[in-house]
């Protein structure tokens, strides 16, 4: 076996791998808010460090923080309007 055939092999693996995560995450399923039931993006530019590395969202609706599961984080503390 020659690296030539390696590195082919390793390309398509990864080009496959890489295609199946993002149909995944394109046409898996939707989250939800916990508190209100509001549909969550499914993409968005993560506006804090704590979600670029944990993932997650916040509700446009009730500003009720989700994780990545969407499990609820914390609610929105009235003082943050």
């Amino acid at each position: 076996m020659d690296w030539d055939s390696v590195l082919r092999s390793a390309l398509i693996g990864g080009v496959a791998g890489g295609l199946a995560v993002l149909l995944i995450g394109v046409f898996g399923p939707r989250r939800v808010c916990p508190e209100c039931g509001h549909k969550l993006p499914k993409f968005g530019k993560p506006p804090t460090g704590r979600r670029t590395v944990y993932g997650g969202w916040k509700c446009p609706e009730c500003g009720c923080e989700v994780d990545r599961k969407g499990k609820k984080v914390r609610a929105r503390d009235e003082d943050d309007e």
